[in-house]
């Protein structure tokens, strides 16, 4: 009878054993690709993350005729502030 009892104990720490190797297999796979992975897109010689950060030609001409036209846009709001205030003192 205490075999038995012992046996029940024994295949249980035999199951949670299994289950706690699985889980640290698992786990240190994950790690690896994810490493890998990681080392692909840093460490490559192509570099995958600075080509992707890299700015194109189309979008700096793009960036540029945005500033331009930001530059433009303050100097007209400039241009009729000063309009609106010579309007204002000159019909009081």
């Amino acid at each position: 009878m205490r075999v038995i009892a012992y046996w029940n104990v024994v295949l249980m720490r035999m199951v949670d054993n299994m289950a706690l190797h699985l889980q640290l297999s698992i786990r240190n796979l994950v790690s690896r690709e994810i490493e890998n992975v990681n080392n692909e897109l840093v460490g490559s010689p192509d570099g995958v993350i600075e080509r992707m950060l890299e700015e194109p030609p189309s979008v700096a001409s793009k960036r540029e005729k945005l500033n331009t036209s930001i530059k433009l846009l303050r100097e007209s709001q400039e241009v009729m502030a000063n309009i609106i205030d010579k309007i204002e003192i000159g019909g009081h």
